[in-house]
């Protein structure tokens, strides 16, 4: 199976190579059906195959130069955390990391490829989660821990797939650990010694809807003899998300004090339930959330829009019960809000310094599948869903009205807008919309005739952009021809759109070698994933790539030479650091190509004596060939030669072609060839006894700058996002006076803004070749955030009066690179006053000086006035009803003083009102929606 099946002897026809790029594409793009198996191949191994069965730019004539080599067998090495196949690497990407192909495509490509020898496939089923039962490959089913009451000592560890039935889970569990069919079994959750939860009751269930969780102990109890249980103890109903199962307070197995590796006592388990501060009173919202697997940016999100005190006090008072909406076919029936509401009443009552917020989680997971695992996600993402599913659970419209959307045939933008606001209010009214939602204004320009076209459009984020930066960094290694001098690594800042040839000329700035005397590559898993030209573009290297930039002598050929060891059974193994030998390209002989080969090695023997035994040997050997030259006998092959023997092979170094022999004739390799040094078993013992070393020397340009960053304001981000842009091919507008699709100019605006705003940089881009992540420091204010210059409402006068600047009260940050890192949350606490810092279930005390960081990705601010009216009132149960809308304070002339709750209203519409009085008296020449 191990068996390259494409040699370079053997290569395809293009008709071939077409043939076999359609038949995997159609395979591909198949449905996703419940039960079905996909594989998961490395991008590293799948990106070169398309590029070697499609054009890609270059032609269909298939050379034999490096860059149209046939990807030899599948390797899947890079997605293992080791060589033992036995486990994926965390936080792993599609597209980025691995691409999946169903079952046919997968044995399709092993028949005309082959896979690396001794690597199993990694196979995976298609599952369907949730109520509106999605289909998803399921990448990493859940790790669990299986333990057996009678056998404290023995745990096993299993992946099960998330949709396994609790039932089918107690069946593999008494096979495992051999319990005759006569005996009675139940199994329990164990989350913390003496507390545990049955899951027996719940047989139906599926793993995900009792969210078991990663690395979770489940403990499989037997009858006696005597037809009893063996745990007692008392049990007690524990809510359920669709019935009840039981859970038991008693003593016993779980306080077991073994001391085995593997016994129960050695794991430590997480409690389900909140972690209280023995009885001493904790500042209400104070409460940290606990990762329950990858959940950081849920906890970022949720302490963000927890420390919203409007929202907050809305469902901590249970004012949501009232506005429940459980007939709304794009909600939730009222689930999400509910589960929402328990989580804000359990985090904001003082009785909880942490909690573990699983009922919330496998509220969203239910109806959103993408959420139910244990994958990181983006907080952004997170916070979009649930503002979503509580404005569709909070909907106080029932039916929601048809409106056919009106012409605006030259009417002021005022009236317009307050039209699109109404619409918006006639099928969407809740507390979300009340504070959260504002309004767009959306001009399009066609370049062809007069017409610009003006929309009016709710919005919930301002997603802006960071200025897109024209320049990357390259982080390579420089290896020099003379292994006496250092191998350094450098980083190097280079145009995004720039080649190969800045990399070297780059490198070339900090070492004086000549750029012109480098040759770049890709070095993945031992091998050269790939041998770079010079004029190729930098957008080919990858986040993460080991780029290998080798000094090449004028006049050399380089031959990339890959090292291998000899197993026991005979078989060879890549191993170390792959490397470019430069040789004479004329008349080479073998042991010209050999010492070549040593050299370049030489620095990676750690040991000096055994670098002084080998320069000896060399030496002998150079004064055996002067003996021969004065006419003595010919002495046997020196020892020097036979450190390692040296083959032709492919390019994934996993099959050989042919060998080279010591003899004076000279070598003809061809283009594109790769040589193999196979070290003899007691050469590679002597040579590299341990792991191959770290020789790189760190430059001052990888260290971490500590210069001061001064980065970019808020407002350029602004000024980004409402500066028109051009309309892409793939997104022209139809222009209803040319009567054709144009690549018109699109401008956005502010119209109205809510009184909670929420700003999220757009700091990851996806780009054909890379992902990338904006590092860029945005600074931001903490308070009197004033965004009146880019409201194009004509009433933006009256701004400073009525206290519609804004002022910081929560941050979610994102820690690290693409497809991971970690998300932690500042707030502003409502009712201390100050500044904490969230990082799951740690809460600390911070300041506002610590806020504004590289790290931010997502700003939630609170308006003025509605600042100031909450500490006014801090604990007033309230439900904001219709309070924010123009109708109902005409319904009430804005003159009802009843409560403190609707003088709050009172006081926000009257302002609203004026501004609406406003637009509809104003009538600006230049106001109109439709110019032609």
């Amino acid at each position: 199976m191990g068996e390259q099946k494409i040699t370079d002897d053997e290569e395809p026809s293009p008709e071939a190579l077409e043939k076999q790029d359609t038949q995997i594409k159609e395979l591909k793009n198949q449905t996703l059906t419940n039960g079905d198996t996909w594989y998961l191949i490395d991008s590293h191994w799948f990106k070169p195959f398309e590029q070697y069965v499609t054009n890609n730019g270059f032609g269909w004539k298939i050379s034999k130069s490096h860059d149209h080599v046939a990807p030899g067998p599948i390797d899947n090495s890079g997605l293992f955390t080791d060589d033992s196949y036995n486990e994926l690497k965390d936080n792993l990407s599609e597209h980025y990391n691995y691409t999946l192909v169903p079952e046919k495509a997968w044995y399709l490509l092993v028949k005309w490829y082959g896979v690396v020898e001794d690597q199993p496939p990694i196979a995976r089923k298609v599952i369907a989660l949730g109520i509106t039962q999605t289909t998803n490959v399921e990448i990493y089913p859940i790790k669990l821990k299986l333990g057996c009451y009678d056998n404290k000592e023995k745990v096993f560890t299993k992946e099960i797939s998330k949709t396994t039935t609790i039932a089918d889970l107690e069946k593999d569990m008494r096979k495992l650990f051999e319990i005759p069919c006569d005996k009675q079994t139940r199994i329990w959750n164990a989350f913390i010694p003496d507390s545990y939860d049955e899951l027996s009751t719940a047989a139906d269930k599926s793993i995900a809807d009792v969210d078991l969780q990663k690395n979770q102990l489940v403990v499989i109890e037997q009858q006696n003899d005597n037809g009893e249980w063996t745990h007692g103890g008392s049990k007690q109903k524990v809510s359920l998300s669709n019935g009840t199962y039981q859970k038991s307070t008693g003593s016993g197995w779980g306080s077991s004090s073994s001391s085995g590796t593997s016994s129960f006592s050695n794991y430590k388990l997480r409690s389900s339930s909140p972690t209280s501060m023995n009885g001493h009173y904790c500042t209400p919202g104070l409460c940290g959330l606990n990762n329950l697997g990858n959940t950081c940016f849920m906890n970022s999100a949720l302490q963000c829009l927890s420390n919203v005190p409007a929202l907050t006090q809305y469902f901590k008072s249970g004012c949501h019960e009232k506005e429940l909406n459980r007939t709304n076919p794009l909600g939730m029936g009222g689930k999400l809000a509910k589960a929402y509401a328990s989580l804000i009443q359990v985090m904001w009552s003082g009785d909880h310094s942490s909690f573990a917020p699983r009922d919330f989680k496998m509220a969203v997971g239910q109806f959103a599948p993408r959420f139910s695992g244990y994958q990181q996600h983006d907080s952004q993402e997170l916070l979009s869903f649930l503002i979503d599913g509580l404005h569709e659970d909070l909907n106080r419209i029932s039916a929601k009205p048809y409106i056919e959307m009106q012409e605006a045939n030259d009417r002021p933008h005022t009236e317009v807008a307050l039209e699109s606001w109404d619409n918006h209010r006639k099928r969407n009214s809740s507390v979300i919309v009340d504070t959260l939602h504002g309004l767009f204004r959306s001009t399009v320009d066609c370049p062809e005739c007069p017409r610009i076209s003006f929309t009016f459009d709710p919005f919930c984020f301002l997603s802006l952009p960071l200025p897109v930066k024209r320049e990357r960094s390259v982080e390579c290694t420089f290896v020099p021809v003379d292994y006496s001098d250092d191998v350094v690594k450098y980083k190097v800042t280079v145009p995004k759109d720039g080649s190969i040839d800045d990399v070297c000329s780059a490198v070339s700035q900090y070492n004086e070698y000549p750029s012109a005397d480098m040759t770049a590559t890709d070095v993945y898993n031992a091998r050269f994933h790939k041998i770079f030209k010079r004029k190729e573009g930098v957008r080919a290297i990858y986040e993460k790539d080991y780029i290998y930039i080798f000094q090449s002598p004028p006049g050399a050929r380089m031959l990339p030479v890959y090292m291998r060891h000899v197993s026991v059974t005979g078989s060879s193994h890549l191993f170390g650091q792959p490397t470019m030998v430069p040789v004479c390209p004329n008349n080479l002989t073998y042991k010209q190509l050999y010492q070549a080969v040593l050299r370049a090695t030489f620095r990676y023997i750690a040991d000096e004596e055994i670098q002084d035994k080998i320069e000896k040997l060399f030496e002998n050997d150079y004064d055996d060939e002067e003996q021969k030259m004065d006419g003595e006998n010919e002495t046997e092959e020196s020892n020097c030669y036979k450190l390692f023997t040296l083959k032709v092979v492919n390019s994934f170094g996993t099959q050989e072609y042919k060998q080279l022999y010591n003899d004076d004739n000279p070598i003809k390799l061809q283009d594109g060839v790769y040589l193999a040094a196979d070290w003899s078993k007691s050469a590679f013992e002597i040579c590299f006894p341990k792991e191959w070393p770290k020789v790189e020397v760190m430059h001052e340009s990888v260290k971490p700058d500590t210069k001061k960053v001064h980065g970019i304001d808020l407002h350029d981000c602004m000024k980004l996002f409402t500066s028109a842009e051009k309309l892409g091919v793939d997104d022209e507008w139809y222009c209803s006076q040319c009567k054709k699709h144009q690549q018109a100019l699109k401008k956005f605006d502010l119209w109205m803004l809510p009184p909670i705003l929420v700003i999220h940089f757009k700091r990851f881009s996806h780009t054909r070749y890379s992902r990338d992540k904006l590092d860029t420091l945005v600074n931001f204010p903490i308070r009197d955030l004033d965004l009146s210059e880019f409201i194009v409402n004509p009433t933006k006068e009256s701004w400073e009066t009525k206290k519609r600047r804004y002022n910081l009260i929560a941050v979610s940050n994102h820690y690290g690179g693409l497809g991971g890192g970690h998300y932690t949350a500042y707030a502003k606490n409502s009712v201390d006053n100050e500044w904490h810092y969230f990082d799951d279930s740690s809460v600390s005390p911070s300041s506002e000086d610590r806020v504004v960081t590289k790290a931010a990705y997502m700003l939630v601010y609170q308006r003025q006035d509605l600042e100031e009216w909450h500490s006014q009132h801090p604990n007033t149960p309230f439900s904001y009803m219709e309070m924010w809308s123009p109708r109902a304070m005409e319904a009430t002339n804005g003159m009802s003083d009843q409560s403190p709750l609707f003088k709050f209203g009172n006081d926000i519409n009257n302002s609203n009102m004026e501004e609406n009085e406003d637009i509809l008296n104003n009538n600006n020449a230049d106001d109109s929606m439709d110019t032609t």
